[in-house]
């Protein structure tokens, strides 16, 4: 049990800190005075700009120093059909989530599907290594508790940079807090697997998007404000699909 509870705390930490970070600066954060200003300011839904930058800033120097590399030789020197397999399997690990939240949103033909697709590609396919769902054109939408709270119809929140995480807001922070409480593998999988989980995800959605973001960081007048501009249309294209509207643009892709 002493184990478990390191675990989870462990985990919760991640989310903690980075909670903890934003009420710190909150008091420091002051809308613009003018009504122009006030305006632009709303839009963005950035009240924490500054510290987002910084946490943005030192994202970027890790990306850079570790993770790009690596993702690098990763896409380099593994076959694709590999490579496939790798994600498969990540993605399988995440469907418990995903067929959690699918029914709490009320969404029961996607709880059925996910609810499938896990059974079918931890059995047939190998603990999800082969897409066999995904081969019929099957695959069910990812769902987490973000979505789910924006269903249930909780706001956004300001917009935040977590540390080591990425572009989120308070919605989602919350949710990714509980998505790590409801996952069944937070209690099956011992620190040291569940890192070596994170590392990997981490390395295989950067080489899915390295060239993409490499593109939009070079030609963008300010990478921070595209990557905030792009997650919130990311981000309000899933729960559009979470909510049953079929609307999604093709200009958006993930920068998980």
């Amino acid at each position: 049990m002493l184990i478990l509870h390191v675990k989870i705390m462990s985990r919760l930490t991640r989310c903690g800190a980075s909670l903890l970070l934003i009420a710190m600066v909150s008091a420091c954060a002051t809308a613009p005075q003018d009504p122009a200003g006030q305006e632009i300011h709303a839009a963005k839904n950035d009240p924490f700009e500054p510290t987002n930058r910084y946490v943005f800033d030192v994202n970027l120097a890790v990306m850079d120093m570790a993770i790009n590399p690596i993702a690098t030789m990763y896409r380099e020197g593994i076959p694709e059909p590999y490579r496939n397999g790798v994600r498969n399997f990540l993605d399988n690990l995440q469907m418990p989530v995903t067929i959690l939240n699918s029914a709490l949103q009320g969404d029961w033909e996607n709880t059925a599907e996910a609810s499938m697709s896990f059974f079918i590609n931890t059995t047939a396919g190998l603990g999800g290594i082969f897409d066999i769902p995904g081969s019929f054109d099957e695959e069910p939408r990812k769902a987490d508790f973000g979505q789910t709270l924006a269903v249930w119809g909780v706001n956004e929140g300001p917009y935040v940079m977590l540390p080591l995480v990425g572009p989120s807001n308070a919605r989602d922070t919350v949710g990714l807090g509980v998505d790590i409480l409801t996952d069944p593998l937070t209690y099956l999988l011992s620190p040291v697997w569940s890192y070596a989980r994170t590392g990997t995800n981490a390395v295989a959605a950067t080489s899915d998007s390295q060239s993409q973001v490499s593109e939009l960081r070079r030609s963008s007048v300010d990478f921070y404000a595209s990557v905030r501009s792009l997650y919130r249309q990311n981000r309000e294209a899933e729960i559009r699909e979470a909510e049953g509207d079929d609307f999604m643009s093709d200009d958006v892709f993930s920068l998980e």
